[in-house]
């Protein structure tokens, strides 16, 4: 990338050292009639103005005359020359040239201009060449009229044919490069956007190719290239793909941009940028290309502040924005410079050729190039990296990944192995209790203390098959089949296990029934009951079962806590958990764990609701 970068500066700057040098030295002055008022006649007899070098009248109408005449006072100095003299006129964009100059004390007349078809044998097509006699010196005057609808722009030099010769194949070369140059960066763009499909690229697809049109329309090798557009307005053409260009310029801009969350404000702005430059291209399809000139003028001097503006009210870090900025302040700085210009003020002069006309040949699009490739190279470059950095992280995701479930197998074999080996002593245990009891009963002894301690052994072995069977749940081992379950059955069996029966309140909808697995439902009602049992403060428990839609069966239980007993919710589920105030009373906190596990199998919801005082389960099982 950097050196396709320093390549193509390269061909820019060789491209800009293409610079003519006038031959013969003139005496120039201009006369402007705006309102087409005078003829030949009488615009000799008007008051001319002097100029040096190029004539800049800006965005403007009406007819320019320019008096020539050799400056040299040595006329017999052309007469020894043996090839005649010419006189060349550029832009080529020019619409109309007639040039006046006494030929044997008679005045002819030579038509030129880009609308004109015909040219001399002297010059090329890319140029306006008029034969130049030797006698207009001294009193001896030529003129020359000029129409156009384009940007008034006249520099006029003479030198032998000979000389022509030379000159145009300078002009030829300059064309040519930046036609070749402008079009390779086209074809490179489409390249480079088959391989990386970005937006910047598909943008700066539509302004070099407005670049391309532009050289083509300014330098007069379009009707030579495509036929049919000889019998289109070249300045049409030319106005369209100056707007165009703009236009995409500034679309570029806001896509680079927009990738860094700019401000809403500035999203408008371009919107605002954007219409005008819709509007500028009916002012160029309806005939106004001199207005549409000045306007796309006009959109050029605030684009620079526009966007500067939205590159500093971005969101996010913009890699390479001081290069944004920067070449928007030369951008900025190319306008002001052709500001004189532009409005017509003859007298600015420019001695380095810093301000450019639009249809300046180095406005092939390389600077705009280099900046695209380079940050559509960057973007892929950071998006290359960003990509190893996840897949980095994956890998050390997966890695971690891959320990902890070593070490949670470990765990889940260690419990299983606990179980087992407790459940064992535990059986024994019973055993024996139940010999202890019927010996105490046989005796006439009191069972008090033998039913104490098979409370205790109960309790215990409840405890250990909760911990197996959750550690069962984790790895889907006790998953069942999906049955159709009664609520009132289902909820006759749980409350069987409860002294109070009062003490509940419950609101069980007619018919309905659970579509799940048996084991699984079970688990959950008796879990949820019984936790509400253990914390409920005054007041009844209250169970809510009903169908809310045709696929959903909501179990709902609600009770009131004490404020300071209210559970963390962050915490609620995670298996061990058991708020502070119950640490001294019977359980292990796996309960609710339990309840999440299962209902994650079955694909079930439960949600947990704090209304004032009460604390709400509700669980919702598809059918």
């Amino acid at each position: 990338m950097k050196r396709l970068c320093c390549l193509l500066l390269l061909l820019f700057i060789q491209l800009s050292l293409h610079a003519g040098q006038d031959r013969y030295e003139l005496e120039t002055a201009y006369f402007h009639d705006e309102q087409h008022q005078h003829t030949f006649e009488s615009a000799q007899a008007q008051t001319f103005k002097t100029y040096r070098g190029q004539l800049r009248l800006g965005f403007i109408g009406g007819e320019t005359w320019i008096r020539i005449r050799l400056k040299d006072t040595q006329p017999n100095k052309w007469a020894e020359k043996a090839s005649p003299l010419v006189l060349r006129v550029e832009p080529y964009s020019l619409d109309t040239l007639v040039f006046h100059q006494k030929d044997e004390g008679h005045w002819t007349q030579q038509v030129g201009g880009e609308m004109q078809m015909q040219k001399k044998k002297f010059c090329i097509e890319l140029q306006h060449c008029f034969a130049f006699s030797a006698s207009n010196a001294d009193d001896n005057f030529a003129y020359l009229k000029v129409e156009t609808t384009a940007v008034r722009i006249v520099r006029t030099e003479v030198m032998t044919a000979d000389d022509v010769l030379k000159t145009t194949i300078s002009a030829v070369k300059s064309v040519n490069t930046a036609l070749n140059l402008s079009i390779a960066l086209l074809i490179l763009s489409v390249v480079f956007f088959f391989f990386e499909r970005s937006r910047v690229l598909l943008v700066f697809l539509g302004f070099q190719s407005a670049v391309v049109v532009a050289i083509c329309a300014f330098s007069g090798v379009l009707p030579q290239v495509w036929a049919p557009m000889a019998a289109v307005q070249p300045n049409a053409v030319a106005g369209f793909a100056l707007v165009m260009r703009m236009a995409m310029l500034v679309l570029l801009a806001w896509v680079v941009v927009y990738a860094y969350k700019p401000s809403d404000a500035y999203n408008k702005w371009v919107a605002v940028v954007l219409a005008l430059c819709g509007l500028n291209l009916l002012l160029v399809f309806s005939g106004y290309e001199t207005e549409a000139g000045l306007f796309n003028y006009g959109v050029g001097f605030i684009s620079p502040f526009i966007q500067i503006w939205g590159a500093r009210t971005i969101r996010e870090p913009m890699p390479g924005r001081w290069i944004f900025t920067t070449g928007w302040m030369f951008f900025l700085l190319i306008i002001v410079m052709g500001y004189p210009y532009s409005v017509g003020n003859p007298d600015w002069r420019d001695p380095y050729d810093f301000a450019q006309s639009s249809g300046d040949l180095r406005f092939n699009g390389v600077a705009i190039g280099i900046v695209v490739f380079w940050l559509v190279a960057t973007e892929k470059i950071s998006r290359n990296r960003k990509k190893i950095l996840e897949l980095q992280a994956l890998q050390i995701q997966a890695a971690e990944s891959k320990v902890y479930e070593e070490g949670l197998k470990e765990r889940r074999d260690l419990i299983d192995m606990l179980t087992h080996e407790l459940k064992t002593p535990l059986s024994t245990i019973k055993f024996a209790m139940a010999s202890l009891k019927r010996m105490a009963m046989a005796q006439g002894e009191s069972a008090e203390r033998v039913l104490h301690i098979n409370t205790s052994v109960e309790r215990m072995d409840a405890m250990i098959e909760h911990v197996a069977l959750s550690n069962k749940i984790e790895r889907m081992d006790a998953q069942g089949s999906e049955e159709n379950v009664s609520a009132i059955e289902l909820m006759s069996v749980v409350m069987q296990e409860y002294r109070e029966p009062d003490s509940f309140e419950l609101d069980i909808q007619e018919g309905v029934a659970f579509r799940a697995a048996p084991h699984f439902l079970a688990l959950i009602i008796e879990n949820l009951v019984s936790n509400a049992v253990k914390y409920a403060a005054e007041g009844k428990i209250k169970i809510s079962i009903r169908d809310e839609t045709n696929s959903v069966t909501s179990f709902r239980i609600s009770n009131r806590v004490a404020a300071e007993n209210h559970p963390d919710e962050a915490r609620l589920f995670e298996r061990y958990y058991r708020h502070p105030s119950f640490q001294n009373s019977p359980g292990m906190g796996i309960g609710l764990s339990l309840v999440s596990s299962a209902a994650q199998k079955m694909g079930a919801q439960v949600k947990y609701q704090k209304i004032d005082q009460e604390v709400v389960f509700e669980v919702r099982f598809p059918r």
